[in-house]
């Protein structure tokens, strides 16, 4: 399983379209609800300029070889940490019947889900390290090429709480609303999730209380990371 970076949404919808097989599909699990990720999109290409939008519309026209490559291309929405966890979980079981034939892979590609973590008591080692260990388990049951995508340049968004994934009070909120993440992956997360900080009594949990760690290296014990610098650069610039 590889991290690519760093990527924009706009740049990882260029890059799976200019990548995608004819011999085997792929699959995009959006760590959002539909609207906020057309959302998300709408807002990238804003701040992104006219270059980027004339990309996307080549892309986007309906040439022969965009409505043949476009066929291969799948798109799951999980708006919530508790529905992507089920949907991987669901996803590796050995009867489940995936695409892709001997030639290649199935591609699934896993978008945002530090995002998806940020406004909830998930927020932690912890949390991410669940959804991560998932994601592996299921990549190495499935045989799928596993791709994890964090995108740079969104701006963090409490979308509403759920019961399974409880907003964080941290006092911060609208700071974090308003703040673009440029690098996602060097973003400091908490050891423990917000309920082990506030109720655990163990003298190990009142030692890990306040620590930290960079994303990144959480995701490092799962993933590669694997750098697209070249490739957004010059579709930036394009």
């Amino acid at each position: 399983p590889t991290v690519l970076y760093p990527l924009t949404l706009p740049a990882l919808l260029d890059y799976v379209l200019t990548t995608q097989s004819s011999t085997s599909p792929t699959l995009l699990v959006i760590c959002s609800s539909r609207d906020i990720f057309l959302q998300d999109l709408a807002t990238s290409l804003q701040h992104h300029g006219e270059g980027r939008v004339d990309c996307l519309e080549q892309l986007a026209a309906p040439t022969l070889h965009n409505l043949l490559t476009t066929r291969y291309i799948k798109l799951a929405f999980c708006a919530s940490v508790q529905a992507l966890l089920a949907y991987l979980t669901a996803y590796g079981r050995p009867d489940t019947k995936h695409g892709g034939d001997a030639e290649g892979r199935k591609r699934v590609v896993l978008v945002n889900p530090l995002a998806l973590h940020a406004p909830t008591s998930s927020f932690s080692a912890q949390g991410l390290s669940r959804v991560f260990a998932t994601a592996a388990e299921t990549a190495l049951t499935t045989a799928i090429q596993l791709h994890v995508v964090e995108c740079e340049g969104r701006r963090n968004r409490i979308e509403g709480a759920y019961d399974e994934d409880a907003e964080m009070d941290n006092g911060h909120g609208e700071t974090q609303v308003e703040a673009a993440v440029e690098d996602p992956w060097e973003q400091e997360v908490s050891i423990l999730n917000v309920s082990a900080r506030r109720f655990g009594s163990g003298t190990g949990e009142r030692a890990w209380a306040g620590r930290t760690v960079k994303a990144k290296r959480i995701a490092g014990r799962w993933f590669h990371f694997h750098s697209l610098h070249g490739h957004q650069t010059h579709h930036d610039q394009g």
